[in-house]
């Protein structure tokens, strides 16, 4: 019994150290967080999802807003691997974007990346955290 707790509590103090810590306190977005984290290991990144308040399913917002986040996550590390060259076109009415889009096509080491965690906001937003083994980036030639 002794050793079952010790390897139950070894498993918790591992799963609580590594990578980003959850971006959603009380169903909405956490005061300060981490976007970005390079460890001994991983690559660990963080996306937000917003839901389209036009949706009319719970569901359909949350697939949706999760599927942002993960486009978004994947946009992360890519700035954080080859840099980022940005052109913006954003439209913003009354403080709001309108017209706002990301295209996402993920080929090559970033395919392997995990999908860790997903927790979704009280209006149907989502945040994600995902990873990417160094080894693996460094095999493709990519140096963190």
């Amino acid at each position: 019994m002794r050793k079952l707790s010790l390897l139950i509590a070894a498993l918790f103090c591992l799963g609580a150290c590594g990578g980003l810590k959850s971006a959603v306190k009380n169903g909405a977005i956490a005061p300060a967080f981490n976007d970005t984290l390079v460890d001994d290991a991983y690559l660990w990144v963080r996306g937000f999802g917003a839901a389209n308040p036009a949706h009319k399913t719970d569901s359909q917002r949350r697939i949706l807003s999760r599927e942002a986040a993960i486009a978004h996550a994947y946009q992360r590390a890519t700035e954080v691997i080859y840099g980022a060259n940005l052109e913006s076109n954003v439209q913003i009415v009354d403080a709001v974007s309108t017209g706002s889009t990301i295209h996402t096509t993920s080929s090559g080491v970033l395919s392997q990346m995990e999908l860790v965690s997903t927790e979704y906001l009280e209006d149907g937003g989502c945040s994600v955290i995902m990873r990417i083994d160094k080894k693996k980036l460094q095999a493709a030639g990519n140096q963190l």
